[in-house]
């Protein structure tokens, strides 16, 4: 038992310095200005790269028709303002019928017999906008998922032309 117990103390003091060899080494390595220098030169050298594949993907989304991720976040945004604005529609509408007492059309023999009922139809009104709201916001989240996980699932380019170049 105590040599098991000796063998594992060894190997975590083992573990330990090995460790700290490798921080040291890493630390040094990052402390290399010379080498960072490199590899930001090296990655400064891919954004050409990186640029033409994106374009390359905008356009064979384009022509096999499937949105990109730019796609999704405009749309998102558009969906965004749109709510935004509904809202502030919303918020009018309720004003409008708060000042005409329920009334929108202005006719006072209906503004009587709706002035009963119009402080609980407002708010029964206001928990069915909410709830609509609610049911909007989930149903854009929903296709905004479903359209990330769509396109997450379409076939690479390059996987797709060596199938077609092997069958």
């Amino acid at each position: 038992m105590a040599e098991k117990s000796n063998f594992y103390k060894g190997l975590k003091l083992l573990g330990t310095q090995k460790e700290q060899q490798l921080n040291s080494k890493i630390q040094n390595l990052l402390n290399n200005r010379e080498l960072i220098e490199r590899v930001s030169d090296n990655a400064q050298m891919q954004v050409p790269r990186i640029n033409s594949l994106q374009e390359a993907s905008e356009r064979m989304s384009i022509i096999m028709n499937y949105p990109t991720k730019k796609d999704v976040a405009s749309l998102a945004k558009l969906v965004i303002q749109l709510e935004e604005k509904i809202d502030g529609l919303e918020e009018l509408v309720s004003i409008l019928v708060e000042n005409r007492g329920g009334n929108v059309g202005g006719n006072s023999s209906i503004r009587n017999k709706g002035n009963a009922n119009s402080s609980r139809s407002i708010k029964k009104k206001s928990r069915l906008a909410s709830n609509e709201k609610e049911g909007s916001k989930k149903r854009i989240s929903d296709f905004l998922n479903n359209s990330l996980l769509l396109s997450s699932q379409l076939p690479e380019f390059n996987s797709v032309r060596q199938e077609n170049s092997n069958g």
